[in-house]
Formats: structure tokens, sequence, C-alpha cells
């Protein structure tokens, strides 16, 4: 996708850079002096570097900064981050506010393939700040950047929601340039989803513009040569690819050149010409590998694990299979996919909260259209010598009109924000059902690499310490693959539990049997992982506990999460106090209380403090290490409890000391 720092970006920050170097006086000599050969965006570099190098007021310092960020950023994208940090920390100290959303804007960009949630909450940012300074351009900048992460995830709606927003400011403001990368950007986005009709009207529309405006290319010869490729046309999309080739090292782009040189490989590998697809897709590899452009080095890695099977070349298809696999957890790891969810799932809280602040008001005006009828229905009455009791008639009425639309506003927030989870949830299972077919063709794959060496065997001997590494990674890379696969396949449990509508009918149940059973399943689940454990279970059961109508099931679901994270918490003390003469206790009380039944469960593990307890009940919030809990258990526990039987589920700790749960059911 094309960035905030496309080509055409960048030569609009040329020829700013051009007029910067007039007004200073002295350097325009020497950059009209370079070699012809000399980069235009290197050039630009200096040229920056020596204005930075003067003294200058703290704005144009900020923009400065900004601006090298832009060039470096088709470099070296550590080194934008560099420069980004520093404009943004400079203009939050002088309080430019305007700097300080174009700074946030090119540090998500440089951050955007190390960390694509930190990149999501940065261009956020500096979206707000674009629109609360009404600076346009902007805006403009940050809908595109925040429409590329979405494409990215492959969610077609709001990727290309995001980008015809940043075109229609583009058309407001009668900015060609910018208009040109919004079109390129959404004829990539419509090639990435195979619709190719529109990726060819798009890129045709841009590349006509770019010419007339003589502006680079590169990007959008790349998104033509894919377009040519997937129709059959490969003569022709040899020569754009070819043409983006050339063009990105004229201006030193090494992101435009791994696009270019991976679709050249990919266009070699489908016309069978596997020396020529190796050979490009080693360029483009390298090209990603020194911009740090990540998903460049999957794209490539990718490709060249594939020829390298095909070819029977094993040990260059495990080096090429290990580098795409550091690639994808780098980019696709489990936190990382779980923090941007929880990034959109606020984004859009807070959306929906301003959305509800307006329909207040606008409640609260027909309140005052409502309050002056009656004002005047009052006047009325003061003729007529009922002012009194026609008086409190009307207070009562608006009190109680004000009191149920209160209500019904916050049912409504409720509601959406309880949808929303569950569209959430569930659309993130069905997600994660890529990653296991992935994982599982990669099982696949190592499988055919273990038969081929053993295949071999009968063959001419080989190294036996080589054979013996080989099979060796192979095992334990399947292993690996298993192991999170069984992950997976535990979180999409867990999202497709929470997002189910709770449709099972009530029964009247024995809560002390359940809660004994849940118990005593709990206890066995965590000695079945660890023999030596063991701890001091007491149960307080009300022997005239009256039947609850309840889902048996559901609320054993809750009770075995409560009791098994009371396990755990001792189960952590136990370990930091090994020698400590420390019992680990668990206890449980169920008894009658005015709003119908409570249930107490109780540990002296390690507690929490204030602010986990605080975030406790959250979906996708945990405090268990990496790997050992999906962060959906407390919040699917609170959701059974609140909207399906209609109780509380609260919480009290201390840390230390230990955890109290307490839920209570109505009878």
């Amino acid at each position: 996708m094309i960035s905030c720092t496309h080509p055409l970006f960048a030569w609009r920050m040329v020829r700013r850079v051009g007029l910067l170097v007039v007004l200073a006086g002295l350097l325009a000599g020497s950059v009209a002096a370079q070699p012809a050969s000399i980069p235009a965006q290197s050039r630009a570099v200096d040229s920056l570097t020596h204005l930075l190098a003067r003294a200058q007021p703290d704005t144009t310092r900020v923009l400065l900064l900004c601006q090298l960020s832009d060039q470096l950023w088709t470099q070296r994208t550590d080194s934008a981050a560099v420069y980004a940090r520093k404009a943004l920390a400079l203009a939050r100290r002088t309080g430019y506010r305007r700097g300080e959303g174009a700074a946030l804007n090119r540090l998500g960009a440089a951050l955007r393939e190390s960390n694509l949630a930190r990149a999501l909450e940065l261009f956020q940012q500096s979206l707000r700040i674009a629109q609360v300074t009404h600076d346009r351009a902007l805006e403009a900048q940050n809908l595109r950047s925040i429409g590329i992460i979405y494409v990215y995830l492959r969610d077609k709606r709001q990727g290309l929601a995001y980008y015809f927003r940043a075109l229609k400011i583009g058309e407001r403001l009668g900015h060609e340039r910018r208009i040109v990368i919004e079109l390129s950007n959404i004829g990539l986005a419509y090639d990435l989803f195979n619709q190719l009709d529109s990726a060819r009207l798009y890129q045709e529309r841009a590349y006509a513009l770019a010419r007339r405006l003589h502006t680079p290319t590169n990007y959008i010869l790349y998104g033509l040569g894919n377009v040519a490729r997937k129709e059959g046309q490969w003569a022709q999309a040899r020569q754009f690819y070819q043409r983006s080739i050339a063009e990105s090292k004229v201006v030193h782009h090494l992101r435009s050149s791994n696009f270019a040189y991976v679709g050249l490989a990919t266009l070699c590998q489908q016309a069978g010409q596997s020396d020529s697809s190796i050979y490009y897709a080693r360029l483009g590899c390298q090209a990603a590998q020194v911009n740090g452009f990540l998903r460049g080095v999957l794209n490539a890695s990718t490709l060249l694990t594939r020829n390298f099977k095909a070819r029977g070349l094993a040990d260059s298809a495990l080096k090429y299979q290990s580098l795409m696999l550091v690639m994808k957890d780098t980019l696709f790891g489990q936190e990382k996919v779980m923090r941007l969810q929880s990034l959109n799932y606020r984004e859009q809280q807070r959306a929906q909260a301003a959305a509800a602040s307006q329909a207040a008001l606008r409640a609260r005006y027909r309140t005052y259209a409502l309050v002056a009828g009656l004002v005047g229905l009052l006047a009325l009455a003061l003729l007529l010598g009922r002012h009194a009791r026609q008086q409190q008639r009307a207070r009562e009425a608006l009190e109680q009109s004000l009191a149920e639309l209160k209500t019904a506003q916050d049912q409504l927030v409720q509601r959406e924000k309880m949808a929303f989870l569950g569209e959430l949830t569930a659309g993130i299972a069905h997600e994660l059902q890529n990653p296991l077919n992935f994982m599982k063709n990669f099982a696949e794959v190592s499988t055919d690499l273990v038969d081929d060496i053993n295949g071999e065997r009968r063959g001419p001997a080989r190294a036996a310490g080589l054979e013996a590494e080989i099979l060796a990674g192979l095992k334990q890379n399947l292993q690996q693959i298993s192991q999170h696969g069984q992950r997976a396949t535990s979180i999409i449990k867990d999202m497709l539990a929470h997002s189910r509508s709770g449709t099972s009918q009530r029964l009247p149940t024995d809560l002390n049997a359940l809660v004994g059973e849940s118990l005593r399943l709990a206890y066995q689940g965590l000695l079945a992982k660890d023999k030596q454990f063991e701890a001091q279970l007491e149960t307080l059961l009300a022997p005239d506990l009256p039947a609850v109508a309840a889902v048996p099931q559901d609320l054993g679901r809750v009770l075995i999460n409560l009791f098994t994270n009371a396990f755990h918490a001792v189960q952590e003390r136990q370990r930091q106090l090994p020698n400590a003469a420390y019992r680990p206790e668990v206890s449980v009380t169920t008894r009658t209380v005015p709003a119908g039944v409570e249930i107490r469960i109780r540990d002296n593990g390690t507690g929490m403090p204030d602010a986990v307890r605080q975030k406790i009940f959250q979906p996708f919030f945990t405090t268990k290490a990496l790997g050992e809990g999906t962060g959906l258990g407390l919040s699917l526990s609170f959701d059974i409890v609140t909207t399906g039987h209609g109780g509380t589920l609260s919480v009290e700790s201390a840390e230390g000391v230990g955890t109290e749960f307490v839920v209570t059911l109505p009878t």
C-alpha cells in the first residue's frame, strides 16, 4: 500500500525543500551543483540536514524534522523513526499542535511494520489533532494511513471507506498530487481483493494524472503490473514491473523496489522460470531488509520458500521458511493482534460515546421545548385559577419522562456495546481460521521435507550430522506448529462462546450441588497438570438454599473459571514463597441474601493491585503469562452472570493477601 511517504508526497517535500533553500540564500548553489546521478531524495536529505544545522525557529525545526523522516522512510525506517520522535518531542515541548499531529503521523508510518497496533494508536491520535486544528490535509493523510492498516488486516469495507474519505478531502482541497496517491491506493486495495476491473480503472486514472503532473509513477506501474499478471498478460506485466524497478532506483525508493521485484519474481514463477524467480525474489528481500520493510521480507521469503521446495533444495527452503515464520510472528503475533483489536474496540467505544452524547443533547433540546410548552400551559392555568395543581402534575410528568429517557439511552448504549463485542469476537474467531490453515500447510511442507530426506537416504550417502540437524529442526518446527494450533483452537472456542446469543433455557438448579461439582472438576484439572500441588478446600454451603432458575452448563462454566483462577493464584504464591510457612487455601460460601442467592469464592493467593482489578472483566485482558490465557474467561463469566442471569459479579482483592469473587443471582 502507498503510505504517507508515497513518492508523490516525497516529490512535494522536495519542492518545499527547494523553496526553503532559496529563502536560506546559501545552499541553492551547492544543491544545484550536485551530480545528476545522485538520487533526488538523497539531495533532499542533505539539504534538509544543512538547514536543520542552522539556527531556525522551533516550528520550522519541527517541520524540517518531519520532512527528514519523510525522505528517510523510503530508505531506512529506523532512521525515519528517530527524526519523527525528535519532531514529536520538540512539538510537545513548544506546544505546536499541528507539528505534533504531523510528527505522530510520521512516527506511525515508521513503526507500522514492526508494531501495527502502536502505529494505529499514533494515527488515531494524529487524526484527532488534525480535526481539532482543522488541518484538512493532515486529516486526509491519517485517514489514508489508517486505511492501509485495515487493508493489511484484509478488512475490505473499513480499508476502502477510509481511502475514499481521504480521496474526498483531496478533491475538496483541489490537491491533484494527493488525489494521485489516493487513486493508486484504492487501485492497490482492489487488486489485493482480486477485483481487477476496479483495480485497473483507478490505477489508470492515477497514471494519467501523474503523467500530466510530471510526478513519479513507480507505485502505479507496480499496480498496473499486478493487474496485467493476474489477467494473463505476462509480457505487458513484465514491462510494467521493469519500468517500476527502474524508476524506483532513480528516486532510491527501496519499498517500491521490493514490491516490483516480488511481482516480477511471482511472474517468473508462474512462467516456470525458477532461476529468474529466485533471483528477483532475493533482490526484493534485500531491498526490504535494508529498508526495514518487514512485510516485504515476508512476501519475498514466502516466494523463495516455495521456489526452493519445488526444486528440492531442503536447506535453502528451511532457511527462508524460518525467516518467513519470524516475520509473521513479528507482524501478526498473538499479543499484537489482541492489542490491535483492543485499540479498535476502544476507538469504537469512543465513537459510540460521542454519538450517545449528541443524542442526549438533542433529547435535552426536545425537553427544553417541552418545558417551554408546559410553561405556557401553566401561565394559562394561572388565569384559570389552577396554577398549583397543574404545576405539580407537569413537574412529575417531566421527571418521569426524563427518567425513562435516561433509562432508554443507557439500555441503547449497552445493547450497542454488547452487539459490537459479539461481532468483534465472532469476526476474530473467523479470521483465526486462516492462521490455523496456514500452520496446517506448513506442517505438510515440513512433512514433505522429512519425506524428501528419508527418500534421499536410499540414494548417495549424505553427511549424517547435517541430516540429523535438519530433521531435529523440522521436528521442533512441527511441535511448535502443533502447540500454536492448539492454542489458536482454544482462543476460537472462547471467542465463539463469548459471541453466542445465550438462548439456552433456564431450569431450577441446586446451586450447592453445582458449586461442589465445579470445585471438584477445577481441582482435579489442576492436579492433572501439577501432581505435587495441594490446597486446603473449605466449603460452607447453606443447607436451606432455594433452587435458582439458571442455565446449569453456563453457570458451571463461570464457577469452574473462578475456582481455576483461585487455584492459579495460590499456586503462584506458593512458587514465590517455596520455603515459607504458607498453606494454599480456597474457600466457597453460599447463602441467602435479600436480593436472592450469593456465592463467595475466596483464596489467599497473590491478590491484585487496584489497576488490575479495575480491568479484570475487560475482554482480552489477562494477568497470566503469554500463551497461558486468552483474556476472555472472566469477561465471558461476567456476561453470563449479568446478561444471561440478571445477577452481579464483583471482585475484592488486596495484593499479597488474596482475592474474593462475589456472585449474586436472583431467585
